[in-house]
């Protein structure tokens, strides 16, 4: 009886083959309610591109719709500058926690947000490069205490934005490509964040808590973190602008 109830209480040893079957398991599980694993069809891919380029080259009309009806606080001069701004913001009110983990400069990280939309655009034809990056961008984030479950949220974010960014432009057609595009993003991402969490509890353990803490630090002070200013007769920051989406614009598939 007494060996029996040791037994009972000894931890099982996992192998090899064990780690994966749990991170498959958690993979499915923290998969957030909107992914979906099905391929994507050619209609949908050429919306979802199509519906980006209007944003990457100044060609959404809601944009410039709301522009003129709200030019108080619509101040960005670009779509692309609005699509990153807005972006942030909405992410900061719907998941605090990530604020700490970004600079004051919003246009900066709205910029690096481009970058990664328009590569995963320019790779969904080419399933290593697009799978090899997103495993590196996943181990990347590792390092910074990203955690699998946020990943969903980013997902949320990007299909907001983009809905406020195109208006009826941004139909179902159109949004269900960008599910499935984000969808196979996530099928790469996911797993690496999980095997890492699972081999690295208490490094894991410790980021949140230091997020956590520089979050509550901030909780009663105005937000520092914003892109939106007024323009200015020699404004450099919407020049930059304009040149990162030309660029990138190099790279997305015609």
């Amino acid at each position: 009886m007494g060996g029996s109830a040791s037994t009972n209480l000894e931890l099982p040893v996992q192998d090899k083959s064990g780690k994966s079957r749990n991170v498959s398991e958690l993979t499915d599980v923290l998969m957030p309610i909107y992914y979906v694993d099905e391929p994507i069809s050619e209609y949908e891919k050429d919306k979802a591109i199509k519906s980006w380029k209007m944003i990457a080259t100044g060609q959404a009309p809601e944009f410039y719709r709301l522009k003129k009806a709200d030019p108080e606080n619509v101040t960005c001069l670009t779509p692309m500058e609005f699509f990153g701004d807005r972006f942030i913001q909405r992410l900061f009110e719907v998941h605090p926690i990530a604020a700490p983990m970004f600079s004051k400069s919003s246009m900066k990280q709205g910029t690096l947000f481009f970058r990664m939309i328009a590569f995963t655009i320019a790779a969904l034809d080419n399933d290593g490069k697009f799978d090899s990056q997103f495993v590196a961008l996943a181990k990347s984030h590792n390092r910074m205490g990203i955690r699998a479950v946020e990943y969903g949220i980013f997902g949320e974010c990007l299909f907001w934005v983009l809905k406020l960014t195109l208006g009826p432009e941004y139909d179902a057609v159109t949004h269900m490509g960008w599910v499935k595009i984000f969808s196979r993003v996530l099928r790469s991402m996911i797993p690496v964040a999980i095997e890492y969490e699972i081999d690295n509890k208490e490094s894991v353990k410790n980021r949140v808590a230091s997020r956590f803490q520089a979050l509550t630090k901030t909780i009663d002070q105005p937000s520092t973190i914003r892109a939106e200013r007024t323009p200015s007769a020699d404004d450099t920051t919407v020049i930059a602008s304009q040149i990162e989406s030309d660029r990138m614009m190099s790279i997305i598939p015609n």
